[in-house]
């Protein structure tokens, strides 16, 4: 690798040469996503569901058959649509993405990245990035995901035969949903256990605001019981028997305080469940991660805190530890209330 002090001309034509073509390539991928986010909001990965023509495309787009012709062959070089004789439609793998019953949506996906490519800029500058309960929103609907039939399989096949302390607790007793989102997991958990009963504690009123609709439109409402309001003024002592805590999405200067009013709320002996996020990565996948800690620091928010970094901090919080459970959702941490 040459340094600025190389004098080579060949040199340094050879290194400038590497850096643009690093560049293009990062600007390539910008590019694709600018245009599908475009045809997202036209409603071509809606109309693409189905195999159409280009002619039908050009008819619904408004755009010339040329035109689309064009665009169909950029999204079929980065495969989010494929070719069949006359016709293009969505690759499977961006049909299932788009489906009513994915996990995490194509829409909830691109609103997540237009949202963090604002507010990237703002981390070079001085003070904490600015979120609005909009953009709280779609932290909840990327990060929570969506509680369909697929993510009740993943639940039961891949997630629950890992945790049987939390069939138990949530089939036997009261649920705390800690920082709860669009709650997915927990209306997960109530769509497959009939005797869960939960209460889920949300600040963002605009996010609490659309999990209750969740919870309607999933017939679970009436067990699982959402609260907007700060989890620190939450009052209700020795009441259920297990908790999660969404503690990646809370700030250093609350996780204490947050901490003790779970203790509280749960009985003695009563399980608290943490996962861990972003734990740190091999070399290939280490740039996007160092990416992704720049924007969660610049919230004031702790990032890629390990399993044992989480149950020291529960313990220094009066938690004693159970165990680590390897799942796969990543290593969740199992904690509980002495006594």
């Amino acid at each position: 690798m040459s340094t600025t002090g190389d004098t080579d001309p060949m040199v340094r034509f050879a290194s400038a040469g590497t850096a643009r073509s690093t560049l293009q390539a990062w600007a390539d991928g910008a590019y694709v996503l600018h245009l599908l986010t475009a045809v997202r909001d036209k409603g071509w990965t809606a109309f693409l569901t189905e195999s159409r023509s280009v002619e039908d495309l050009a008819a619904y787009s408004g755009l010339t058959p040329e035109r689309v012709a064009d665009i169909v062959d950029v999204l079929e070089a980065y495969g989010v649509v494929g070719r069949r004789e006359e016709t293009v439609r969505l690759t499977a793998e961006f049909a299932a993405l788009s489906a009513d019953d994915a996990w995490v949506g194509l829409d909830e996906l691109l609103d997540r990245i237009e949202l963090t490519a604002r507010l990237v800029p703002a981390t070079a500058e001085a003070g904490p990035l600015p979120l609005a309960e909009s953009d709280a929103l779609v932290v909840a609907r990327s990060s929570g995901g969506n509680s369909t039939r697929i993510t009740r399989a993943l639940f039961d096949q891949l997630f629950l035969p890992k945790l049987p302390e939390l069939i138990d607790v949530v089939r036997t007793e009261r649920w705390l949903d800690v920082g709860c989102g669009v709650a997915g997991s927990t209306l997960t958990l109530a769509g497959l256990f009939p005797e869960l009963k939960a209460v889920a504690l949300e600040l963002v009123p605009t996010v609490a605001a659309e999990t209750r609709l969740r919870a309607a439109a999933q017939r679970v409402a009436d067990r699982v019981d959402i609260r907007t309001t700060d989890v620190r003024d939450f009052d209700e002592r020795d009441a259920f028997g297990g908790a999660f805590w969404a503690q990646p999405f809370f700030p250093e200067a609350t996780r204490a305080a947050t901490l003790a009013t779970i203790l509280r709320a749960l009985r003695p002996g009563g399980l608290l469940f943490l996962q861990e996020m972003e734990p740190v990565p091999d070399q290939a996948a280490r740039p996007a991660y160092t990416m992704r800690r720049l924007v969660a620091q610049a919230q004031g928010i702790p990032f890629g805190r390990t399993a044992e970094e989480l149950t020291d901090e529960t313990m220094a919080a009066g938690f004693e530890p159970v165990r680590v459970a390897q799942t796969d959702f990543g290593r969740i941490v199992i904690v509980r209330r002495p006594g």
